[in-house]
């Protein structure tokens, strides 16, 4: 069995949509191994958004938990810049699993992200001088893949760094090969073997599935029906969002956004009962409903977790209370917030929609499906008509 450790939900779900791509049997867990174990099982953390120390003991745990497992491989998943503790939560994996190496491999060229020289390229420009480098959690700082990975991690001398031209993998340590057209990702997954842990990107995951010969040609793509009954939560602040949803005031589906008074710093409960109370009437009324905390960026203390917390507390309260059967998520960290809230920790992921946009279905009640995808991406044309 494979097992996919991912360090944010959105890129969970992209590796769910590459097994979807092939017809590999998949399953799908939250910050646990999924119930109905399968040939990829995928678990997503939200790691990316803790500190280091907490990112290192979730993965130490959940490595624990696999190796118990007969015949297991551990494939991690990491953002395709590096953002997040890559080097601290590979090192825990090491730490379990007395592997001896890792071959790690981000890149993305097919989406113009490439290692060259050990060097991170976006779009042919350094990734220093892009828009990655004032990313507010993760930034930037140098285009060195080995220094990126040293900035962003306490575990500096926890394993070597080798990036470069890469021919072989003898010794210990963390091997990052040099990655600039989409032919040199399978020519990057033959320096695998079994005494590795191996980690990159989905389209590195792609490689390695066909490298385990678990990938011979794709699935034709089937036509999907949704239920009636829906909500799309909206965390998004992206612009691709926000013109998303002045295109649904024109339709047929409610628009609701957080009234000026829950976006106060301190929460008035009033106020808030009111707002669930309100929002249950209108999908009551309509049966579908697209729920957002604002159309405007939002000044607020603490203003990603709070307002998370408050979209998710309102989203439980429909759901738990009414008929819906659809919900489409929209941002990794509104997804994980909200299935941690509703504690849905096992799903099996049944389509593909599009890159990085899948659907799966909760494994403890098959009438309710989730539809997740990036902020950054369009919902598939025709998708909530």
């Amino acid at each position: 069995m494979i097992f996919v450790l991912a360090d944010d939900l959105t890129g969970a779900a992209e590796i769910a949509g590459v097994c979807l791509r092939y017809g590999v049997d998949v399953s799908f867990g939250i910050d646990t191994i999924p119930d109905k174990e399968a040939t990829v099982n995928i678990i997503a953390t939200d790691t990316r958004s803790m500190i280091e120390d907490e990112a290192y003991e979730i993965h130490f745990h959940l490595a624990e938990e696999i190796i118990s497992k007969e015949n297991y491989t551990i494939f991690k998943k990491c953002d395709s810049v590096l953002r997040g503790h890559v080097l601290t939560e590979l090192s825990a994996l090491i730490d379990v699993t007395e592997k001896k190496s890792i071959l790690l491999q981000p890149s993305n060229p097919e989406g113009n992200r490439c290692i060259k020289k050990g060097v991170y390229w976006v779009n042919d420009n350094l990734i220093e001088n892009t828009g990655f480098a004032t990313d507010p959690d993760f930034p930037s700082k140098t285009s060195l893949v080995k220094e990126l990975l040293l900035d962003r991690s306490s575990k500096k001398e926890s394993l070597e760094i080798f990036t470069g031209i890469i021919h072989k993998i003898k010794t210990k340590g963390l091997f990052i090969p040099d990655c600039s057209y989409v032919e040199d990702l399978s020519k990057c997954i033959n320096l695998y073997h079994e005494d590795n842990i191996v980690g990159g990107s989905a389209a590195f995951f792609e490689q390695f599935l066909i490298k385990m010969k678990l990938a011979t040609s794709t699935v034709k793509e089937n036509k999907h029906s949704f239920t009636n009954n829906y909500l799309l939560l909206s965390g998004s602040t992206h612009p691709k969002s926000i013109a998303f949803s002045k295109t649904i005031e024109k339709t047929n589906c409610p628009l609701v956004v957080f009234p000026e008074a829950l976006l106060e710093n301190k929460l008035d409960k009033k106020v808030l009962k009111n707002f669930i109370d309100e929002v249950s009437s209108i999908y009551k009324d309509k049966k579908k409903l697209v729920l957002r905390v604002s159309n405007t960026i939002v000044q607020l203390n603490n203003k990603s977790l709070n307002l998370k917390s408050r979209l998710s507390l309102v989203a439980k309260n429909l759901i738990e209370t009414s008929d819906i059967n659809e919900i489409f998520i929209e941002g990794g960290a509104t997804a994980y917030d909200l299935l941690d809230e509703l504690q849905w920790k096992s799903f099996t992921p049944i389509a593909e929609l599009a890159s990085g946009v899948v659907r799966m279905q909760y494994d403890n009640n098959p009438k309710k499906y989730i539809t997740i995808k990036p902020g950054s991406y369009q919902w598939p044309n025709g998708l909530l008509n």
